[in-house]
């Protein structure tokens, strides 16, 4: 029997460390004895990644780290956004399994009701998250998307407040969308999950909770029976990547 330890490295994409202690206490929360986060954030980059033009500036050093990742034989790695900057990118480049928050926040969404809706920050994140659940197969499991016009800086000086327009958003998305299920575009709280529990009736999903333990499942995969993502077509290595390379 494997009783080896799974590495995992969670890459906050933005050159500011104040998510890291945050995303932490998360894994804490949730994560399975035996498996160990690695949680970092680049040492230059924007604030947050609510532009493509900032995503786009992420992207390279995001790659380098993910690339060290693999070959110093981490187990699986996330991208910690919603948006899913560079997931393919980073899957032609290592053969870990890499995840992405939007893509296994729908994966494991779609198991537990019809459809789901998604709860975004401000009406700016639609369009891209919108692609990603199209480009991922489920664009007729989305009921809708709802913004509750909070950017990034606005969430971090009211946490609160941004759930509780959360809380608001999803009854109106289950009532009047058809929504059985509702995803968060940003991680959560424990706090906030206890509470969820008591105030709806149905699930909420916290896509920092869904990527965390997807990461376990493949950690365990791709060691435990070799499975990862496929290099033949999509996801086929570049032979030299010089251009990314810091």
């Amino acid at each position: 029997m494997d009783t080896a330890e799974r590495r995992i490295l969670w890459v906050n994409p933005v050159g500011t460390p104040a998510f890291d202690a945050d995303t932490r206490d998360l894994i804490e929360e949730v994560r399975r004895p035996g498996f160990v986060p690695d949680v970092r954030s680049l040492e230059h980059g924007p604030p947050h990644l609510e532009y493509h033009t900032y995503e786009h500036e992420a992207a390279g050093p995001m790659l380098a780290m993910m690339r060290e990742a693999d070959k110093a034989g981490y187990d699986a790695a996330i991208i910690g956004c919603f948006y899913d900057g560079g997931l393919r990118e980073a899957r032609e480049q290592c053969r870990m399994p890499i995840i992405g928050m939007e893509e296994a926040s729908l994966a494991y969404a779609a198991t537990m009701g019809h459809k789901f809706s998604i709860i975004v920050g401000r009406r700016k994140w639609i369009p891209k998250m919108t692609d990603n659940a199209v480009l991922y197969g489920h664009e007729r499991r989305l009921a809708s998307m709802r913004s509750v016009e909070m950017g990034i800086p606005e969430v971090l000086a009211d946490p609160d407040g941004f759930f509780d327009a959360c809380i608001r958003e999803a009854r109106i998305a289950v009532e009047q969308d058809g929504a059985e299920v509702v995803i968060l575009s940003e991680m959560a709280t424990p706090a906030f999950w206890r509470r969820v529990r008591d105030e709806v009736p149905f699930p909420i999903v916290d896509p920092a909770v869904a990527c965390w333990k997807f990461a376990e499942m493949a950690a365990d995969m791709y060691r435990s029976v070799g499975y990862s993502h496929s290099k033949v077509g999509g996801h086929e290595a570049p032979p030299l990547p010089i251009s990314l390379s810091r």
